[in-house]
């Protein structure tokens, strides 16, 4: 793989208008990011060239995927304020759990994922240790060698982003069945909670890992705005639409919460809930900025968009992502954006728009986001 090609100068301002946008500060433009993607499994794995596979199995082809990723990206939509970084997705939801020792199954075209449950019982979960050394173990090993062989070709110059430990509730589905969870969550609370806390203990030695294995000045804890040092952490609360809202709040923000508390209030991601029946659980967790994915499968009516904008506006949470909606798998491409009254109330919102799809559609996509600001200049 030849040495990556882009504009540093355009990469600094990527930079600075991002971490002004966190900031709430007022920025000259709008920023955004758009993503052109290659081939059906997405331009991260390389086009076609390589499958989870082969990148769960061979450092070398993992980092070439990512590299291949990130060029790509520079290629085919340089205007935009993308901050590249190792992704480590294809290492799955379970790479923690699997860690702890929960077994992983690999597919060709989708990341691993946990076989079974490591735990049959809360009580089980006592036994639920951090003292061992992660990088001893074989998934640990595997995530350490991937993160040192990227920084080690990028010279340090671009960011290694987080593995997807989940949320602590999260990855503690992928150790206990999850309907023993909920019912411990009545039966047996004081152990719940033990467990949920052994868990986010463990989420905060990853990271530490991770920092110590890529570097501080290297390692970005927060996938949605990727600045080493800055911008708090990322939680991927998948399952918050699972259990009763009441129960998230109780059993679970308190070790979201934890996570903010020691690195940084961050991102909220969650792919999973219907607004706006779980708005509430995800603001109990009090981040920085939250997924626009929380409306996802709903026909998100301008009523439904504005009483998002509003409640977010009113608890000063940021909101990041994509508008559109998927009526199709999302490497498709088939997307559909809501009208353009709704567009221009998220912009004057503060929101920031990412897409992702072909060139035209990102062609298309900047020139909304100009036009706005032309008409508020």
């Amino acid at each position: 793989m030849k040495k990556l090609r882009f504009s540093k100068d355009r990469l600094a301002e990527a930079k600075d208008i991002r971490r002004r946008w966190y900031a709430g500060e007022k920025t000259e433009r709008t920023p955004f990011t758009f993503t052109v993607n290659a081939a059906v499994h997405g331009a991260w794995m390389g086009g076609n060239k390589y499958n989870f596979t082969d990148v769960c199995n061979d450092s070398k082809k993992a980092v070439e995927a990512n590299l291949l990723s990130i060029q790509h990206m520079f290629d085919t939509f340089p205007n935009c304020d993308m901050l590249p970084q190792m992704n480590l997705y294809y290492f799955g939801e379970g790479i923690l759990a699997s860690i702890y020792g929960a077994k992983q199954l690999i597919a060709d075209y989708d990341p691993p994922y946990t076989e079974g449950r490591y735990f049959k019982t809360i009580y089980e979960t006592e036994k639920l240790s951090n003292e061992i050394d992660f990088e001893k173990t074989f998934w640990g090993a595997r995530l350490k060698e991937d993160v040192e062989r990227f920084v080690d070709a990028t010279g340090g110059q671009i960011t290694v982003g987080p593995p997807d430990y989940q949320s602590p509730y999260g990855t503690a589905t992928k150790l206990l069945p999850n309907e023993a969870l909920m019912l411990a969550m009545y039966d047996e609370p004081e152990l719940t909670h033990k467990f949920l806390n052994n868990v986010t203990d463990g989420i905060i030695k990853l990271n530490e890992c991770m920092e110590r294995w890529a570097g501080s000045d290297v390692y970005a804890r927060n996938h949605s705005n990727p600045i080493p040092g800055e911008c708090g952490i990322i939680i991927w609360d998948d399952y918050v639409s699972v259990i009763n809202p009441s129960l998230h709040t109780e059993f679970c923000a308190p070790c979201n919460l934890r996570l903010y508390e020691r690195f940084g209030r961050g991102h909220l991601h969650t792919c999973g809930p219907y607004f706006p029946g779980y708005v509430d659980a995800c603001l109990a967790c009090e981040p920085r900025s939250l997924d626009i994915a929380i409306m996802r499968g709903m026909s998100k009516t301008r009523e439904d968009m504005a009483e998002f904008l509003s409640i977010a506006n009113k608890k000063g949470v940021k909101l990041f992502g994509s508008l559109a909606s998927s009526d199709a798998h999302i490497f498709e491409n088939k997307w559909q954006q809501p009208d353009s009254e709704t567009i221009s109330a998220f912009l004057r919102g503060g929101w920031f728009p990412s897409g992702g799809g072909t060139a035209e559609e990102g062609k298309k996509f900047k020139e909304m986001i100009e036009d706005f600001d032309r008409q508020q200049a």
